[in-house]
């Protein structure tokens, strides 16, 4: 069955706020670093304090690996079972590994909380992309992940401040911050999440149709049947290893910025936790949420997702390098955060809008956003747990190294791009020959 007209939004909103959400709870370090400190080592000693940075690191990196492998596997099951059931089960899980995480348990149960969420991550994910390619055709693949983008960083917005609201009730009014409320506020916080992704989960459940045809597809197509042959046929693509490479490009900027950030405006700049949450929150979600649907329309205009992406990591890195010199200064330095972030956060609204236009047939989507995810966000393995490292050795002149990293994956990212348009550009010249001597 097509989901067309108006009903294919309604899908499109309440699939892009379970998603949203989904990448909410396991990367929350993004949003409330500094208040997981004192959470993890002052409202209960679940980790000593001159270990709390590869702690939270490490909590990412459990979300990275198992994510990772979930991503083909679930790539897999995206191809061979009913993406509602999949999007409903990963939601499910999300629930369970969030009420996990907000009990704060012992050190060893909360590595084992995030490990679930990654298990409720990757079990959608594949299921989520390829329902959002089935929504709209060839010509609005840009448009239709750059409006769910759009959505998620909407939820994102709504649940970012909510937490800043109950963080904030923390602060005593002589300023000082109380750390025992910290904790009850962030577990309350978590308890609120998880009930957010049971009542989505049930609600996608009921909307997204029993057998769902694509948009791009003939409305008498025979559904293929999964073989593991498709896995084959998907890493033979160069289409494939082109996804793999921005992606990581693009991911390792977004890890980078997203995740420290944060703190860099707590230790470099001088700002306090509370706004410097309320500045993460504005640059992960209401800037993202921006940048995701304007992303869209430049692409548009480009006639090109692969050329877009590559002009915004070009940008990117040179941003990043007027952070690195300019940005001591706490007003210099958070405008052009904030420039960063528009650039950073909108990139992720055509990642996957690639795999359409370098030709990637349907049968193979969800196989191969399980590959380019595997590979593409190995970022959430190592990254989080190196950068950690870096900032308890070095401490701030960790946030250099971090920068480095990231400009390099710019430079690599920009000749990805190049490379993967040609490709594309080749492709279509195939499909337009095919055409013509068909007619």
């Amino acid at each position: 069955m097509k989901i067309q007209g108006s009903k294919r939004w309604v899908v499109l909103f309440f699939l892009s706020l379970l998603s949203g959400t989904m990448v909410y709870t396991p990367y929350i370090r993004f949003n409330y670093y500094d208040q997981m400190v004192v959470v993890f080592t002052e409202y209960k000693p679940i980790v000593d304090a001159a270990n709390v940075n590869e702690f939270i690191g490490t909590t990412g990196m459990i979300v990275g690996v198992v994510s990772m492998i979930m991503y083909i596997v679930g790539g897999i099951l995206a191809d061979k079972f009913r993406e509602r059931n999949l999007i409903a089960l990963g939601g499910l899980l999300l629930a369970a590994g969030t009420l996990w995480f907000g009990l704060l348990p012992d050190a060893t149960q909360i590595l084992a909380a995030h490990g679930l969420l990654a298990l409720g991550v990757g079990t959608m994910w594949s299921a989520y992309l390829k329902t959002v390619r089935k929504l709209g055709n060839a010509h609005e693949q840009g448009r239709m992940f750059s409006t769910s983008e759009f959505i998620r960083g909407i939820i994102g917005t709504l649940l970012g401040f909510m937490g800043v609201g109950l963080l904030n009730r923390a602060i005593l009014p002589q300023g000082v911050i109380d750390p025992t409320l910290v904790g009850e506020q962030f577990s309350l916080l978590l308890f609120i999440n998880a009930g957010i992704f049971l009542v989505l989960s049930i609600i996608c459940f009921a909307l997204i149709p029993k057998n769902l045809i694509g948009n791009e597809e003939s409305d008498d197509v025979e559904p293929v049947p999964f073989s593991f042959k498709f896995a084959l046929d998907a890493l033979k693509l160069p289409a494939v290893w082109f996804g793999v490479v921005i992606l990581f490009c693009g991911y390792s900027v977004t890890a980078a910025a997203s995740g420290y950030l944060g703190t860099y405006t707590v230790q470099v700049l001088g700002i306090d936790p509370t706004t410097a949450s309320s500045f993460a929150v504005i640059r992960n979600y209401i800037i993202a949420a921006l940048s995701t649907l304007i992303i869209g329309f430049v692409a548009l205009a480009f006639k090109s997702e692969i050329k877009t992406l590559g002009a915004y990591l070009g940008i990117t890195g040179i941003v990043i390098a007027a952070l690195m010199v300019l940005g001591q200064a706490p007003g210099i330095g958070i405008a052009i955060i904030f420039i960063f972030a528009f650039f950073y956060t909108g990139m992720r609204g055509l990642y996957f809008a690639t795999l359409s236009e370098m030709r990637i047939p349907v049968h193979l989507t969800g196989i191969a956003a399980g590959i380019v995810s595997f590979l593409g966000y190995t970022p959430d393995v190592f990254f989080s747990k190196l950068a950690g490292i870096w900032l308890d050795t070095a401490g701030t002149a960790g946030f250099t190294y971090i920068w480095i990293y990231a400009i390099a994956c710019c430079v690599i990212g920009v000749i990805a791009c190049l490379f993967a348009y040609r490709y594309a550009k080749k492709k279509q010249a195939e499909i337009d020959g095919h055409s013509e001597l068909a007619a």
